[in-house]
């Protein structure tokens, strides 16, 4: 397995969503998200984050070098609102779940312009302007035995933004999601 830049401790991870934004701050990201940034304050680890589908949703939210970072513990909520999170803004998301299903979106001003399957594909398929990405993708080993170090090294090369794992483990600002809408059957 390549540790594309240190991003191989990526691969143990099950279940995740990982946002990187440049352009908003965390409360407009969380308005966005339809949570409350005035809301109960809070600080967990990512792993403390973990959804189970019964209770709240909690995603890590904060500054980093170069942006806005929000990190999902087996959700999903930011790969839903990507237009919205990008509007006036700039972003880089990176969804897995714990079946291996993987999708990474480039989205600017409120326009998905690439997205792709960092398992199955080496190239942008779809988007506005899927070839927009092309350069950055230049080396990075996709596929089986690379999806998840380099989706996240694409993160970084596409936002300036570096998810590190030593983040992750420190307490960050979390806030509760609002519930999904209920699914009747």
């Amino acid at each position: 397995m390549p540790d594309v830049e240190g991003y191989a401790w990526v691969e143990s991870l099950e279940a995740f969503c990982f946002t990187a934004v440049v352009g908003i701050d965390a409360d407009e990201a969380i308005r966005r998200l339809g949570g409350d940034p005035g809301g109960r304050p809070g600080r967990r680890t990512f792993a403390e984050c973990f959804w189970l589908a019964e209770g709240p949703q909690w995603a890590q939210v904060g500054a980093v070098d170069g942006g806005l970072l929000i990190a999902e513990h087996n959700g999903w909520r930011a790969e839903e609102a990507v237009e919205r999170l990008s509007h006036g803004a700039r972003l880089a998301c990176f969804f897995r779940n714990v079946n291996a299903v993987m999708h990474f979106v480039w989205a600017v001003d409120g326009r998905i312009l690439a997205e792709f399957d960092p398992l199955l594909d080496r190239q942008a398929r779809s988007g506005e302007d899927p070839h927009c990405i092309d350069a950055a993708l230049t080396g990075l080993p996709f596929g089986l035995f690379g999806a998840e170090s380099s989706a996240l090294h694409l993160v970084e090369r596409l936002t300036g933004v570096r998810v590190l794992r030593s983040w992750l483990d420190t307490p960050q600002r979390a806030v509760a999601l609002p519930p999904l809408p209920a699914i009747t059957l």
